[in-house]
């Protein structure tokens, strides 16, 4: 077994001796460059981050949030440099691709896929320092400042083909990058090119623990946003009680792109749905409704008198659930959530992914929800 192992930071090849591993990185091809191209460029701006509370941490063994030994507090800071996405295809990059998956491999026990990587995209979070600063250059001086040099903070990895839609198959924010927030980016990068693609997945199963926690919250969040984005109507019968809208799995799904089971999943670890018995459910949408000079002609015929209840959606009772509004308020409060988009859709390349709009897919109603303010 190696005590210590040489990795280039440029291209991951790696070393067991320091004198071959620092031959190699003056030399390496992609010293100062990324592979790839770049595909998305993260807006700069204030964010925040969690570090321990007095800023250091108690030597010896590593400990993770929550063990009780380091309390972790939440810091604002402003953005520097460059945060952006790289695309690289493991057909046109193999041995690239090759090394960082064995990379990866030291920090995640059910990475599997080390050389067959040909079938997969990779997508690098890159970070570039901001130039030092210099009042007064001098052109080609040989004395002024380097230019800084791009640094690869982490990766997520995507089938090119998936049976399952998954829209990740793998990700990773390199320990000295983690606990910044990055990896809720990765993850809102992978849903916001699953929708130009207009495929409705998620992440591939199972999912790590470590995985799943990240998950847990970033979906969290974005439920929670579209929650409490609704608007709500005033009760059935107008007479001043809680006002409320119904809406459904399906429903929640297509506004957040989060597959329906995952939905679920969600908002029972979230705690904040009540039993509302047998009702009715939201209605269907008719033909004409989902195509708008269908229900323009419908309405003409209204009109005309030529429109029978018979064209009316039935109404099926089904089991239902309450969601509050103002327990949806709590649960974002106590876990800290930020209802800010983590991923801007327009950082994106102008047209990367795009497909012919269509729907999100289809999945089966398990339950309606109501929503109450």
């Amino acid at each position: 077994m190696l005590n210590r192992l040489y990795v280039c930071p440029s291209c991951f090849k790696y070393s067991r001796e320091i004198v071959a591993w620092w031959g190699h990185s003056k030399v390496c091809p992609l010293r100062g460059k990324v592979p790839g191209r770049k595909i998305y460029s993260h807006p700069r701006g204030r964010r925040t981050r969690l570090v321990p509370q007095g800023g250091k941490t108690t030597l010896g063994a590593k400990r993770r949030r929550g063990d009780g030994g380091v309390r972790y507090v939440e810091e604002t800071v402003q953005d520097e440099g460059e945060w952006s996405i790289w695309e690289v295809d493991g057909e046109v990059d193999r041995l690239f691709c090759q090394n960082l998956s064995l990379f990866a491999k030291l920090f995640l026990d059910n990475k599997s896929v080390f050389f067959d990587v040909g079938a997969f995209n990779y997508f690098l979070l890159v970070y570039t320092p901001p130039p030092p600063p210099n009042p007064h250059p001098i052109p080609n001086d040989p004395n002024s400042a380097p230019e800084p040099r791009p640094q690869i903070t982490g990766l997520f990895s995507k089938e090119k083909l998936s049976w399952d839609n998954n829209n990740l198959a793998c990700i990773l924010v390199f320990p000295p990058w983690q606990r910044k927030g990055l990896g809720a980016l990765l993850m809102g990068a992978s849903y916001e090119i699953s929708r130009r693609e207009g495929l409705l997945g998620g992440p591939e199963k199972p999912i790590s623990d470590l995985g799943k926690k990240g998950y847990m919250r970033f979906w969290a969040g974005e439920i929670a946003r579209w929650l409490l984005s609704l608007k709500v109507d005033q009760g059935p019968d107008h007479d001043g009680g809680p006002r409320e809208t119904i809406v459904d799995i399906k429903e929640c799904s297509e506004a957040t792109w989060i597959a329906p089971d995952d939905c679920l999943f969600v908002l029972r670890d979230m705690g904040i749905v009540e039993d509302a018995g047998v009702g009715p459910g939201k209605p269907e949408k008719t033909a004409a409704d989902e195509a708008g000079e269908e229900g323009e002609e419908k309405q003409s015929d209204q009109h005309n008198g030529q429109g029978s209840a018979a064209e009316k959606p039935e109404v099926k009772l089904v089991p239902r659930v309450r969601v509050d509004k103002a327990a949806v308020r709590r649960y974002v409060a106590t876990h800290r959530l930020s209802l800010e988009k983590v991923c801007d859709p327009d950082g994106f390349v102008e047209g990367y992914a795009m497909k012919p709009e269509s729907g999100a897919g289809s999945g089966e109603e398990q339950t309606d929800g109501g929503s109450d303010e």
